[in-house]
């Protein structure tokens, strides 16, 4: 991103803590073994929204395609793989969690104007169970870019219906009340 001003540093950060807390908060994302106190999960947070902010959002400038989003949200699980393997559970950082934190982070700062419109919707509860995938597929336990496509794909089916892209459904039809 280009050099922010105060305001526009701000929310960033906001919104990037916002994310990150809706990415991990029910993914059971820590090694079991390891104490919260002894994780050091700042330092690997900071890592990972550093590599979002720095590498990632810039592609998203102008319109970005399905299959750069998918291979950005693959980078993005091999860099917070490589950047947690401290303190990560066995899997990982998993796809749905990396998918949850950049569709979201991206949501926000569409709405505020920054980017362009994303191709894809944060994907969580909620929304699965908008679609045909209602109890049948956890966004946390999303591990591979093909069950995210799939996710993807039950989705599209209910945005086209009503004659939206996917980002737009989900602002119209996510609720968090």
């Amino acid at each position: 991103m280009q050099q922010l001003t105060l305001q526009q540093r701000f929310l960033f950060d906001e919104t990037a803590i916002l994310a990150w807390a809706a990415s991990v908060q029910r993914a059971k994302l820590y090694d079991s073994k390891i104490k919260p106190e002894d994780r050091n999960s700042f330092v690997f947070r900071a890592a990972v929204l550093q590599y979002i902010e720095k590498i990632l959002i810039p592609k998203y400038k102008s319109a970005c395609t399905e299959a750069d989003h998918i291979a950005n949200i693959e980078s993005l699980v091999h860099y917070a793989t490589v950047a947690g393997k401290e303190i990560l559970g066995d899997s990982g950082y998993k796809f749905g969690v990396a998918q949850k934190l950049l569709n979201l982070l991206l949501k926000y700062l569409w709405c505020l104007g920054h980017i362009a419109e994303p191709p894809h919707c944060p994907i969580d509860r909620i929304i699965l169970n908008k679609t045909a995938l209602k109890d049948r597929l956890n966004w946390t336990q999303i591990v591979t870019a093909k069950q995210y496509g799939s996710a993807i794909a039950a989705i599209q089916t209910v945005a086209s219906k009503q004659g939206l892209t996917l980002a737009q459904w989900e602002l119209k039809f996510y609720a968090r009340r």
